[in-house]
């Protein structure tokens, strides 16, 4: 089995110094709360993505649901669901059960620009800080994943959702 590997950042010494990031201001205009995924690169969950390499292999990633909490205090809670699969050439993938990733970190809102930066010590280790968009009561986050070894460039909508805790 192969893990969800989401591109990392360049290595220590190409990048500037990582800076702890602000937290937001007591107004950020933003709605804190819970956020759901409604859509992936404009289509609606589940999504599916089957890449192929030059060896004939198979790789299949489902995007089930994220949830996204953003607390007052600045900090988030993101919960992915997914399943992945692979398969030798000319075999079918078969059904793994959902997995489940989480990541913790900071947020801090600029206008409409929404900066995601992971904690390494809870879950974020290897991951980008993630730049979206928020307007109204949703936010919109691109985000690159390595799927096999191809890497993509998805767009996650998510929506508000003040049933979820």
């Amino acid at each position: 089995m192969f893990a969800l590997a989401f591109i990392v950042a360049a290595p220590a010494a190409a990048q500037p110094a990582a800076r702890p990031a602000p937290r937001p201001a007591a107004d950020t205009g933003l709605v804190t709360g819970s956020f759901v995924s409604s859509r992936l690169d404009g289509k609606r969950l589940p999504v599916a993505d089957l890449a192929t390499d030059d060896q004939g292999t198979q790789y299949l990633i489902e995007f089930n649901e994220l949830v996204l909490t953003l607390n007052k205090n600045g900090e988030f809670r993101a919960a992915l669901r997914y399943r992945q699969t692979l398969a030798a050439k000319g075999q079918r993938t078969s059904t793994e059960p959902i997995q489940r990733m989480v990541v913790f970190g900071a947020w801090v809102r600029d206008g409409q620009s929404v900066r995601f930066v992971p904690d390494p010590k809870r879950g974020g280790d290897g991951l980008r800080i993630l730049n979206g968009t928020a307007a109204g009561r949703s936010i919109t986050i691109p985000f690159d994943y390595r799927n096999g070894r191809i890497s993509r460039r998805s767009t996650a909508v998510l929506i508000y959702d003040p049933r979820i805790i």
